[in-house]
């Protein structure tokens, strides 16, 4: 099913920062062809690779 990219969300660490060995979990809204909207987990790295940002579309 293919979904847009409607929001990424990144984790806040403040001003500690990630922890070490830390790899980092976004959370992802998309919405389908309906209008149904529903959050995924990608690995942040795992978004750069594939230069996915929102407005962006995604096959799940």
């Amino acid at each position: 099913m293919r979904y847009k990219i409607i929001r990424i969300l990144e984790p806040d660490f403040g001003c500690e920062g990630r922890p070490d060995g830390y790899e980092q979990v976004d959370d992802v809204i998309v919405e389908d062809e309906k209008g149904h909207q529903k959050t995924l987990q990608f690995k942040d790295q795992e978004l750069y690779d594939r230069h996915l940002d929102e407005g962006d579309y995604i096959d799940i």
